[in-house]
C-alpha cells in the first residue's frame, strides 16, 4: 500500500514574508524519485504552488501564503498519487513533508491523508520567535489596538508603556518592525512606539489587516537584519476566491473605567473616576477576487476618534490628581501675562486631550503564471493628537501651550516571487516610505515661561508660553528600499544570495527657544520681568530657520548555505556585510578642529559591519519529540538617524545659543525671533554655540547574540521548553563632553567639572558654574562607540497549541512562561538629543560613564496566556482570550537634586549615601528620619558609605489580568454578528488595591538636595547651627525633606508613596465591541 511520511527532512529557510514546504519524495525502498510532480493548493484562494523533485528526490516551494490549509498532492508515472490535507503554515515556518510512493497495480486509487507540523517542533526553527496567528490576535485583550499589545506575548518582551515594546533587555529604538517585508520604523527615532505616527497617538495599521505577526530576538537566517532588540514582522490579509468582509464598532467612556482612591486637601482619600472622555473605533474589512484563482484584493478602513481629559487640575476641580498651587497665585500669573505684556495664556479648566486618526490599506495578489506571483500594497495613516498640555502635583500648563501634532505616512511594497525550474526561487521587492510630522502651534505664540514658586517646602511650576522644543520642530522622511533574494538548491544544501539596500532622505526643522525662553524665580520676578536664566536659538545663516537636509544610504549584501548535514541536523551559517554612508555632509565649523581636533562636517560614513551567523537543529529522535536548536552570530541594527542628525543641526556656524543665568535684561514677551536677538545683544557675555559630534569611527549599534533551546513534546498536546539567550555588545552608544575639564574630586571621588563649592544655605539647588576647555561654546557632545554592556534571558515554557479535535478542551491553548532576564548598558539613549543623552545618564562620572543596569531590565517576568473557543448550538460560539502578565518593578536611581559635580546640569548625579550623620552636613530635615528612610530601602541600605549605582532600587512588582470575550451568533449564509468585551486589569475590578502599576518619571528619585561641598573658607562659621570644623571639608551639604503624606491612599506613610500610579492603567477598563462579518 502507499506509505506517508511527515517527518523532519529538509526545511530550509523560509521567505520573511512566507511560507515555505519541503521535503522528499522515496519509493518503498527509500530511493529517491527524480522528477516526481508536487502541488500545493491553497483552498481558499485556489492559488497553485508547483514543482518537481530534483535528482535526489528533494522538492521546495518557497514564497505561500502564510495560513491555508493546503492540500498538497504528490505524482509520478506508475505511482499511486498520494495527497495531505489540512495543512496549516504559519509565517517564516518552513513545513516538512515527505511522501513514500509505491508502484500503482491498480488495486488502490489515490491516498489522501492529513497531517500537520507544530510550530515549535520544527526543523526550521533555531532561536527565539515567537509566532503569533490571527485566531490569537482576534482573541488578544487589547484596548488601544497596538502592536505592543500582540508583541507582549513574547516571553522576553517588556515595555515602558502599554505602547512601547522593548525585547531582550534592548532600547525599544533598536527594534525593527516590517510590515510586508516594508520596513516601518520610525528609523529618525522620535516616536516612543518606535513606528510612525506614534507622537501623534497612531498606530502604523489596522489590526484588523494583520494576518501573522511573528516576535524574532534570534534568528539566524542573514536576510534578518536591522535590529540589536527584536524583529516586530507582520503581513497582512489577501483577498480570497470568496468575498468576504466585515464592519466594527468599539468604544468606551469613562463609565467603563473604574475609580482610584485620591488624596484630598484634608488629607482623606476619595474614590475617583475619570473625567468625561470616549474612545472610538470604527473598523471596515472587504476582501474577494477579481479574477478566480488569479487577481485577489483586500482593503481595510480605521478610523479613531478619542477625547481624554488629562488626570490634574487645580484645587477644587475634583481631578484625580491636584496641583498643589493655590488658584489664587495661577489668577495672579493669568492677569499679570494679560495685563502686562498682552498675552491670554488660556484657562485653567480640566482640558481634554484630543487624537483622531485614519487607516487606509489596499492590497492586490496577482498569480501571473505558474512561476511569478505579484503582490502589491499601500497603506495610509493620517493622524492628529492635542499637544503641549501637561499637569501634576508640582507641575501645570496653562491651555495656550498647546499644539496640534500632525502625522502622515504613506507606506507602499511591490514583491514579485518567482520560481526559476525546480532548482532557485526568487524574491524581490521593492519599497517606498514617507513620512510627514510637524507641531503646529494652535493658539499665539509667545516665549516659553517657566515660573518657580516655592511655598511651605514645596516647588511648583508653572508653564505658559510654547513649549521650548516645539516653536519650530517638524520633520520629513523618505524612504527607499530594494531587496532582492535568490535561491539555489543543490542536494543537501539552499544557498541564498542577497542584497538589501535603503536609502533614507531627511528634512528636519528643530530650533529649539526658536521664540526664547525665560525662568523666572517668584510671580513677583514674574510680574517685573526679571528673569533668573534665558534661552534662546538664534540662525547664523542667512536662512532664518536652517534646517537638517541630509541623506544616508545603508547597504547590504549576504550570503547563506542551509546544509541538512543529516536526516535530524540542519545547519545554517551564513554571512552578512552592511555598509552605512552618508553622501551628504554638515557644515564645517573650523573652531571645533581648532579646539578639540575634530571636524563638524565628517559623519562615520563607510565603516562595515559583518554579520556572521551559525544555527542549528537537531532533532534527537525521528519522531522529533526531542529538539535542540540554537545559534550564535552578530547582529547589526540601525542608529536612530536622529542621533546623526543632531551634527548635522549643531555645528556651531548654523546657531547661535544663548543659555545665561541671572542675566541682566528685562523680559521681552515678543515671539519675534528678530526682536529676541535683539534682547540677546543686550548680554555682556555674548552668543556661544553648542556643537554636535560623531567619532568618525563610529559604527551602528551590533551585539553578538547567542541562543540555546531545548523543546521536549509532552501528553497532551503540550510542549515544554528552555531557553537561554545572552547578548554581548560589540559597538553600542557612548556620550562625551569634550569641553568640560575636571576641575578636582569630590570626597567620595566623584570627579569635579566646575565651582561645586557651599554657596550658603539656600532652598535652590546649586547649579555650578562649569569651566569650560573652550569659552566659544557651551557642549561639545561626541557621539562614540562602546563595547561595554550585556543582556541575558532565561525562559522556561509550557505551552499548547489547540487540538481542535471537537472534544471539549479541543478549542483551548495556552502557555506559561517565567522569564529571568538582566541588561546592562553604558548609555540607554532614551532621547533624541545628544546633549540630553549625555545629561541624563545618571552616572558616577557623567564624562567617562561605567556600564550598570539598563532602563530596559524586566529581572522577573512570569508571562500566561489563555486562548478558547466553543462551537454549540449550531449557530453560537463562545471564545475568550486570558493574559497574565506579572513582572518585577522598572529600575531606577536614587540622585541629587542640584548639582553634584558643577557641570552645570541638575538631577543627573547619583546621590551618596551617608554611613552616618558624620558623612554629611544636613541644613533641613532630620537626620534621624533621612537614617529610618535609608534603612528601610534595601537599595539605600546595602550600599551605606558608597555613591549609590545606577538603578538599583525598583518600582513595585505589577500584576495584570485582562481578558477578552466574544460571543459569535451566526445569521444566514454564514455571516455572522460578533459581541466583543475587552476588560483590561480585571484584578483592579476584583480588588481597588491590586493592580496597581507604578513609575517613577525619569526612572529616578530625589533621596537628597545638593547645595555643595563644604571648602576651606567655610571652617569656624555655622551651618545650619553646626560649626564647621577643619574636618568636614569635602563633605557634602545636603537637605532632607521627609515624606510625611500618605500619597497613595493604603493607609501607611512607606516607599510606595513616593511612585506615580499611571491614571488608566492602575485602574480597570472596559471596551465593548460589535463586529458583523460577512
Amino acid at each position: 500500500m502507499a506509505l506517508l511520511a511527515f517527518a523532519s527532512g529538509p526545511a530550509f529557510a523560509q521567505g520573511t514574508t512566507s511560507a515555505a514546504m519541503s521535503g522528499t519524495i522515496t519509493d518503498a525502498n527509500g530511493d529517491p524519485i527524480p522528477g516526481a510532480n508536487v502541488v500545493a493548493v491553497h483552498e481558499p484562494s485556489g492559488t497553485r504552488y508547483g514543482g518537481a523533485t530534483r535528482i535526489d528526490g528533494q522538492y521546495n516551494l518557497r514564497g505561500l501564503r502564510v495560513g491555508g490549509p493546503y492540500t498538497v498532492t504528490a505524482t509520478f508515472v506508475g505511482y499511486t498519487d498520494v495527497t495531505q490535507t489540512g495543512i496549516q503554515t504559519t509565517l517564516g515556518q518552513s513545513l516538512t513533508l515527505d511522501f513514500v510512493l509505491r508502484e500503482d497495480i491498480g488495486e488502490l486509487g489515490s491516498i489522501e491523508v492529513t497531517a500537520e507540523e507544530d510550530a515549535v517542533l520544527s526543523a526550521s526553527r533555531t532561536g527565539a520567535r515567537t509566532v503569533i496567528g490571527r485566531e490569537e490576535i482576534d482573541q488578544t485583550p487589547t484596548i488601544s489596538r497596538s502592536l505592543a499589545d500582540i508583541a507582549r506575548l513574547t516571553p522576553q518582551a517588556g515595555g515602558g508603556s502599554s505602547d512601547q515594546t522593548t525585547v531582550a533587555g534592548r532600547n525599544n529604538r533598536y527594534n525593527n518592525i516590517q510590515i510586508d517585508g516594508a520596513t516601518l520604523n520610525d528609523v529618525f527615532g522620535l516616536s516612543g512606539t518606535g513606528a510612525p505616527g506614534g507622537q501623534a497617538g497612531a498606530q502604523p495599521i489596522s489590526l484588523d489587516a494583520i494576518e501573522a505577526f511573528n516576535v524574532d530576538i534570534a534568528p539566524y537566517d542573514v536576510r534578518y537584519s536591522g535590529f540589536t532588540g527584536g524583529l516586530i514582522n507582520a503581513i497582512t490579509r489577501s483577498g480570497t476566491n470568496e468575498f468576504s468582509g466585515s464592519v466594527r464598532y468599539l468604544g468606551r467612556n469613562q463609565d467603563l473605567a473604574g475609580a482610584l482612591p485620591v488624596r484630598q486637601s484634608d488629607g482623606t482619600f476619595t474614590d475617583q473616576r475619570l473625567g468625561d472622555f470616549t474612545d472610538q473605533y470604527f473598523v471596515g474589512t472587504l476582501g474577494g477576487p477579481i479574477v478566480r484563482d488569479k487577481v485577489f484584493f483586500f482593503a481595510n478602513v480605521e478610523y479613531q476618534d478619542q477625547a481624554t481629559p488629562l488626570n490634574a487640575g487645580v484645587i477644587g476641580s475634583g481631578a484625580a490628581t491636584i496641583f498643589q498651587l493655590p488658584t489664587s497665585a495661577l489668577d495672579s500669573i493669568r492677569t499679570i501675562a494679560q495685563d502686562r505684556y498682552n498675552y491670554d495664556a488660556g484657562t485653567t479648566d480640566a482640558f481634554t486631550d484630543g487624537t483622531s486618526n485614519i487607516k487606509l490599506l489596499g492590497k492586490l495578489d496577482w498569480v501571473l503564471n505558474d512561476a511569478n506571483r505579484l503582490s502589491l500594497r499601500a497603506s495610509y495613516v493620517d493622524a492628529q493628537d492635542d499637544a503641549g498640555i501637561s499637569r501634576s502635583v508640582n507641575n501645570f500648563d496653562f491651555s495656550n501651550r498647546l499644539y496640534q501634532f500632525n502625522s502622515n505616512t504613506l507606506s507602499t511594497v511591490a514583491e514579485l516571487r518567482s520560481q526559476l525550474g525546480n532548482s532557485a526561487f526568487n524574491e524581490a521587492r521593492l519599497v517606498y516610505t514617507g513620512v510627514r510630522d510637524s507641531r503646529d502651534v494652535q493658539a499665539q505664540p509667545f516665549p516659553y515661561v517657566q515660573i518657580v514658586d516655592q511655598r511651605g517646602g514645596e516647588t511648583s511650576n508653572v508653564y505658559l508660553g510654547i513649549d521650548r522644543f516645539s516653536q519650530a520642530n517638524s520633520l520629513d522622511q523618505d524612504l527607499i528600499e530594494f531587496t532582492n533574494n535568490l535561491t539555489l538548491y543543490k542536494g543537501d544544501h539552499t544557498v541564498t544570495l542577497g542584497t538589501s539596500n535603503q536609502f533614507f532622505r531627511f528634512n528636519n526643522l528643530f530650533i529649539q527657544d526658536f521664540y526664547g525662553g525665560y525662568v523666572f524665580d517668584s510671580i513677583e520676578d514674574f510680574a517685573s520681568g526679571d528673569p533668573s536664566r534665558y534661552y534662546l536659538s538664534t540662525s547664523l545663516l542667512d536662512d532664518p530657520q536652517p534646517r537638517a537636509e541630509f541623506s544616508a544610504a545603508q547597504l547590504g549584501a549576504y550570503v547563506q548555505d542551509e546544509f541538512q548535514a543529516t536526516p535530524l541536523l540542519r545547519l545554517t551559517g551564513g554571512l552578512r556585510v552592511d555598509l552605512p554612508v552618508f553622501p551628504s555632509d554638515p557644515l564645517n565649523n573650523p573652531a571645533s578642529e581648532e579646539a578639540f581636533g575634530l571636524r563638524t562636517d565628517e559623519v562615520p560614513s563607510g565603516n562595515f559591519l559583518f554579520s556572521p551567523r551559525l544555527g542549528f537543529n537537531y532533532a534527537v529522535n525521528e519522531a522529533r519529540s526531542t529538539q535542540l536548536r540554537g545559534g550564535t552570530g552578530l547582529f547589526a541594527g540601525r542608529t536612530p538617524y536622529v542621533w546623526i542628525s543632531n551634527q548635522y543641526s549643531n555645528t556651531g556656524v548654523d546657531f547661535a545659543r544663548i543659555d545665561v543665568r541671572n542675566p541682566d535684561i528685562e523680559f521681552n514677551p515678543s515671539a519675534d525671533p528678530e526682536s529676541q536677538a535683539e534682547t540677546a545683544a543686550q548680554l555682556p557675555t555674548g552668543q556661544t554655540a553648542e556643537i554636535n559630534l560623531t567619532d568618525e569611527d563610529f559604527k551602528f549599534p551590533q551585539v553578538w547574540r547567542t541562543n540555546l533551546a531545548i523543546d521536549q513534546q509532552l501528553a497532551g498536546g503540550f510542549v515544554a521548553t528552555v531557553e537561554g539567550i545572552y547578548s554581548k555588545a560589540i559597538n553600542d552608544i557612548d556620550y562625551t563632553n569634550l569641553n568640560i575639564i575636571q576641575t578636582g574630586t569630590s570626597f567620595e571621588g566623584r570627579p569635579i567639572y566646575g565651582d561645586a563649592a557651599f554657596a550658603g544655605s539656600t532652598s535652590r539647588t546649586l547649579n555650578g558654574s562649569t569651566n569650560r576647555d573652550d569659552d566659544r561654546f557651551t557642549n561639545a557632545l561626541l557621539l562614540r562607540n562602546t563595547s561595554e554592556g550585556y543582556e541575558y534571558n532565561v525562559t522556561g515554557q509550557l505551552r499548547r497549541d489547540a487540538l481542535n479535535d471537537g472534544t471539549v478542551l479541543g478549542g483551548l491553548s495556552g502557555s506559561l512562561s517565567y522569564t529571568y532576564g538582566r541588561a546592562t548598558s553604558v548609555n540607554n539613549g532614551t532621547s533624541s538629543r545628544a546633549i540630553s543623552n549625555w545629561q541624563f545618564n545618571e552616572n558616577f562620572d557623567v564624562n567617562n560613564a561605567e556600564v550598570g543596569t539598563a532602563d530596559f531590565e524586566v529581572r522577573h517576568r512570569v508571562l500566561g496566556t489563555m486562548f478558547y473557543r466553543a462551537e454549540y448550538g449550531g449557530r453560537f460560539a463562545s471564545s475568550f482570550g486570558l493574559i497574565l502578565d506579572s513582572r518585577a518593578g522598572n529600575p531606577f536611581s536614587w540622585i541629587y537634586a542640584g548639582n553634584a559635580n558643577g557641570d552645570t546640569q541638575s538631577f543627573n548625579d547619583l546621590v551618596y549615601i551617608p554611613a552616618s550623620e558624620d558623612d554629611i552636613i544636613l541644613t533641613t530635615g532630620n537626620y534621624s528620619d533621612l537614617d529610618a528612610f535609608i534603612q528601610s530601602e534595601p537599595s539605600l541600605a546595602d550600599n551605606r558609605g558608597t555613591v549609590a549605582e545606577r538603578n538599583t532600587a525598583r518600582t513595585p512588582w505589577q500584576n495584570l489580568l485582562d481578558l477578552q470575550f466574544t460571543q459569535e451568533i451566526q445569521t444566514v449564509q454564514g455571516q455572522k454578528v460578533e459581541l466583543t468585551a475587552n476588560l483590561l486589569n480585571v484584578l483592579n475590578l476584583l480588588n481597588n488595591d491590586w493592580g496597581r502599576v507604578y513609575f517613577r518619571s525619569n526612572d529616578n528619585q530625589t533621596l537628597l538636595n545638593f547645595y555643595g561641598y563644604v571648602d576651606a573658607d567655610d571652617v569656624g562659621t555655622t551651618i545650619a547651627g553646626q560649626t564647621i570644623a577643619a574636618g568636614d571639608v569635602g563633605k557634602p551639604v545636603v537637605g532632607y525633606a521627609p515624606n510625611t503624606r500618605d500619597n497613595n491612599g493604603d493607609g501607611e506613610v512607606d516607599r510606595t508613596d513616593i511612585f506615580s500610579s499611571t491614571a488608566l492603567s492602575s485602574r480597570w477598563q472596559l471596551q465593548l465591541g460589535i463586529r458583523y462579518t460577512f
